[in-house]
């Protein structure tokens, strides 16, 4: 027992009395684990008290007298100093314990609270960017696509349209994502070959119209762009990153710093998307009847089988000539 440590002799002499009209006897008294026994001089036990329970009656005077309970009658005598000290240290934990009754459960309801503050910590802010990507109407979603291109803009000068060029580029996307509501538009010196952003703007760089002479390498950056929005929506991506005060902010008054603008464009334009898996890619290659190969050798991908050319180009010959020419305007 806590109480006991440090005590080497539980063991001692003592006088006892069964009841106030009792004479009082010459007992031997011990301590067990939890319970303080009273024996006569051959070893029979004559009473057994409960060590919590034990109460003493005379506090600083000697030899101390303890009773079993409170308001008992029976009676018991000590006077040896070690063993007094011992059950006088008990006799102080147990009643530090009654005069704070609801410690424990002051404790209980602490760790309860702090379990339940944590999950909702880690589970909140998870929790209202799903719903502001629910709730957010597509032409708030327009306007931050639309701030995140004029972010763009500002770093590679506004978007390349020649009338012929912008005609291809509209063959294009009809050609690669005909159910998809998406725009294309076109910007000098982009760093990444293809971005997509919230409420279907997707942003492509002149680099891999000039620099390859294949049409399907330019569609298949754009349809990696668009088959990535898929996996992670852009709008998902930008609220994951803007975090809960923010998303917050932006359900309230339906309105973003342009610092958080900012801040996302610039990361967009170091980091690109995430690459989906090679098979997933493939898939969508597949589904959109565009060829695999050409991409796949152009971005350091394994080519894979060459499947039979059932598979159009991505666009003519003219007009992948006049989207080349799209930015000379």
């Amino acid at each position: 027992m806590t109480a006991l440590d440090g005590i080497e002799r539980f063991e001692t002499s003592g006088l006892w009395r069964a009841d106030g009209a009792a004479a009082r006897r010459n007992i031997y008294v011990s301590i067990g684990e939890a319970e303080l026994v009273v024996q006569d001089r051959e070893g029979t036990a004559l009473s057994h008290w409960s060590l919590p329970a034990l109460v003493r009656l005379n506090p600083r005077v000697m030899p101390a007298r303890y009773a079993p309970n409170a308001g008992a009658d029976e009676e018991l005598e000590i006077d040896e100093p070690e063993m007094v000290a011992a059950l006088d240290r008990l006799v102080a934990a147990v009643e530090k314990g009654r005069r704070r009754p609801g410690s424990l459960r002051r404790l209980l309801t602490g760790l309860v609270l702090g379990f339940a503050v944590g999950l909702l910590v880690m589970w909140l802010p998870g929790a209202l960017r799903r719903q502001a990507e629910t709730i957010i109407p597509a032409s708030q979603r327009a306007e931050i696509g639309v701030r995140m291109l004029d972010r763009m803009t500002a770093l590679t000068g506004p978007p390349c349209g020649t009338l012929t060029g912008s005609e291809a580029l509209a063959r294009l996307k009809t050609r690669l994502l005909p159910a998809t509501p998406a725009d294309l538009v076109i910007l000098r010196d982009l760093p990444q070959p293809a971005l997509a952003l919230p409420g279907g703007l997707i942003v492509v760089s002149d680099a891999v119209l000039v620099e390859q002479d294949d049409p399907n390498v330019a569609a298949g950056h754009i349809l990696s762009a668009a088959l990535a929005a898929r996996a992670e929506p852009p709008l998902a991506r930008f609220l994951d990153e803007a975090g809960f005060f923010r998303i917050a902010s932006l359900m309230a008054r339906g309105d973003v710093p342009g610092s958080t603008i900012d801040r996302h464009v610039d990361k967009l334009l170091a980091n690109g998307h995430s690459r989906l898996p090679d098979d997933t890619l493939r898939s969508g290659f597949d589904a959109a009847r565009l060829a695999w190969t050409p991409w796949a050798e152009a971005v350091g991908l394994p080519p894979g089988e060459t499947l039979p050319s059932d598979m159009p180009p991505a666009l003519d010959d003219t007009s992948w000539q006049a989207l080349r020419e799209i930015c000379s305007g």
